[in-house]
């Protein structure tokens, strides 16, 4: 190759050795305003250090599109290309999340029929009652951590829909979720080895853990065949692979881990950060309040035929996910040094492409900054930047629980607005931590108080 014409992109790396580790000890996570610095002072690629390991920084669509749709199979996903458990593969193994390209297709084209709309929107009522046991907790005028109480709701969902369970029968995953977390960033960042810092053995522990929950479901349900229906995990027990076996322990506990975590942790924050914006546009919150109260005037349980009278629900929801993307980097491996666009990119390295980056890009958005859900109205949603919205990546391997994720949000979010106005604490200051999802960082205490409608509302049917 002539290298005399090459366009390198600037090197930051920073201290030696280290390189820029100190940034990300610092944020405790993904430190986004240095990543968008670099990005605004160097450009759209950009090479750094971390403790000796060489990333590239890439904000710019096209070049995103280029990753994950037209070279998908020359940039793996990081867990592909080494012989280590490690980050997330500790945990989800080598399910639809996690495995490589050639991997990953049977798997996908399994899973498929599970997760495709006409399927889960079976679950609806589902996502409905258990909004309303959540409901059930609350009290007018009384203080809530609404982070813990999306979790709480997510999670009873997920349980439900992927292992036919009841609230009664579920573990501490919130806590566990939480540990998980900070093992996959200090497998990143830290600079103790995994071993010596413990961390092995902590994943060791909390691998047992789940892969004792599952095996349990999984014993249970082969010998109580009349509980069979249509959760996730009496489906996959049920189903063939293209040889016609019965599919493996294995295939279906890391399957059924990834959509357990994967499928109540991002609807989880992107809730929470709704109700946060929401008590911070009281325009927005009025909009809203307008069309449920419309929609569900008698005060009744969203189902599924309502959504489509809540368009504006979808937006709220749809912003929500632009302004704090639940996942705040998308990383890729770099098998063999190539060109990306007009760079040439040397391996080894990790490649991070920024959703939340994209998504404050004032080259694709007017007034980033701004809560502005009619971003997202019929007229508007087709003209955004494609692959500079990516709230479930992009390409092939976009989400798989994509539409699951949208029904159950806006689900949840129409349920709680026509019941309960939420206001931020006094005093309260709210702090994003950007770690392998985005959640606040001490959490969401608001004061939920029921809506003068449907006070009266009570009082006549009283």
């Amino acid at each position: 190759m002539n290298n005399t014409h090459l366009k390198i992109p600037p090197d930051v790396s920073g201290l030696p050795i280290v390189g820029r580790a100190f940034d990300f000890l610092r944020a405790n996570g993904i430190p986004l305003d240095v990543l968008r610095r670099l990005h605004e002072e160097h450009g759209d690629v950009v090479r750094f250090n971390v403790m000796n390991r060489p990333f590239h920084l890439v904000v710019n669509p096209e070049l995103t599109h280029e990753i994950l749709v037209k070279r998908i199979s020359e940039f793996p996903k990081p867990s592909a290309v080494t012989d280590q458990s490690m980050g997330i593969t500790r945990f989800l193994g080598m399910g639809i999340l996690t495995a490589g390209y050639d991997e990953w297709k049977p798997q996908r084209k399994l899973m498929q029929p599970f997760m495709h709309r006409t399927h889960i929107e079976s679950y609806a009522d589902t996502m409905g009652a258990l909004g309303e046991k959540l409901l059930d907790t609350w009290q007018d005028d009384s203080e809530r951590n609404i982070h813990s109480d999306m979790h709480k709701v997510t999670m009873w969902i997920i349980a439900k829909t992927v292992f036919d369970l009841d609230v009664d029968e579920l573990q501490d995953f919130e806590a566990i979720v939480k540990e998980i977390q900070q093992i996959i960033l200090d497998d990143m960042i830290s600079f103790l080895p995994a071993k010596l810092s413990g961390r092995d053995a902590k994943a060791a522990r909390l691998n047992d853990t789940l892969t004792a929950f599952v095996d349990e479901m999984i014993a249970k349900r082969k010998v109580d065949t009349v509980r069979a229906g249509d959760d996730l995990l009496s489906l996959l027990l049920a189903t063939t692979d293209e040889a016609g076996q019965a599919l493996s322990d294995t295939f279906i506990r890391d399957n059924i881990l990834t959509m357990f975590f994967a499928g109540h942790e991002t609807t989880a924050n992107t809730l929470t950060w709704a109700f946060y914006y929401l008590s911070q546009n009281p325009d927005v919150l009025a909009t809203l309040q307008a069309e449920v109260d419309t929609v569900l005037a008698d005060g009744r349980t969203p189902t599924l035929a309502d959504l489509p009278d809540l368009p504006y629900t979808l937006m709220v929801i749809k912003e929500t996910m632009r302004i704090q993307p639940t996942i705040p980097v998308i990383p890729r491996a770099l098998p063999k040094t190539t060109m990306l666009g007009d760079y040439h990119i040397e391996t080894p390295s990790l490649i991070l492409m920024s959703p939340h980056l994209l998504h404050h890009d004032e080259r694709y958005w007017s007034e980033p900054a701004l809560f502005d859900p009619t971003r997202f109205s019929a007229e508007n949603e087709p003209h955004i930047t494609k692959y500079a919205y990516l709230p479930f990546g992009g390409g092939p391997r976009v989400c798989i629980g994509n539409h699951f994720a949208l029904m159950e949000a806006q689900i949840l979010l129409a349920q709680m607005v026509r019941h309960y106005e939420l206001r931020l604490v006094d005093g309260t200051s709210i702090k994003p931590q950007f770690q392998l999802t985005t959640f606040p960082k001490n959490g969401l205490p608001m004061r939920v108080s029921q809506r003068q409608a449907v006070r009266q509302e009570a009082i006549e049917h009283a």
